[in-house]
């Protein structure tokens, strides 16, 4: 019968075997595993680096996007000062215009009303003599003496008005055309 004893050592070295198989299994296995989190480690630093130089380029795009900015804001400010000054200088013109066709119509108005009062002077008798003729273009209107002395409307009037604002429509024209085309006003 076998011994105890060689049956105690060869329980013993089964065990040793044992043990020392799984202890290489074991380092076998820690191994693998320290290769895999070295492995993530380093994929982990390379993302934060890429991460850190995406971040840097994002800064300077944003630094000169803000630099472009500054810059078409001055150029929009630049245009809009030269537009202001355009406009007003375009409006002090059309006041100066406006203001000479005033003139104009009021003096057309005085030289008629000049023209008709001698009218009205040249068909009257005065001084008792005989009438004398007519007076030039007092046939034309409806009521003779009545619309020179200002009891009718005159009819000129319509037409001068009509005229004036016929003045104003090309003095518009005039104006914006300039401005348009960049034509030199007249």
């Amino acid at each position: 019968m076998p011994d105890i004893r060689n049956i105690a050592i060869w329980v013993l070295l089964a065990l040793a075997v044992a043990g020392w198989g799984v202890g290489c299994a074991e380092r076998t296995r820690a191994g693998v595993l320290a290769g895999q989190v070295k492995k993530v480690t380093g994929e982990r630093d390379g993302a934060r680096g890429e991460r850190d130089t995406l971040a840097s380029a994002i800064e300077a795009q944003k630094a000169q996007a803000a630099a472009m900015l500054r810059s078409l804001n001055a150029s929009v400010l630049a245009q809009q000062k030269r537009i202001d000054a355009a406009h007003a200088a375009q409006e002090k013109a059309d006041a100066q215009n406006l203001a000479t066709v005033a003139g104009l119509r009021d003096q057309l108005r005085r030289e008629r009303r000049l023209r008709d009062a001698t009218e009205a002077a040249g068909r009257g008798g005065g001084g008792g003599g005989a009438a004398g003729p007519a007076g030039a273009g007092a046939d034309h209107r409806a009521g003779g003496g009545a619309a020179a002395a200002g009891l009718l409307p005159d009819p000129e009037a319509a037409a001068d008005e009509d005229a004036y604002l016929a003045d104003r429509v090309n003095e518009a024209y005039r104006s914006c055309r300039a401005r348009l085309l960049g034509a030199p006003a007249e």
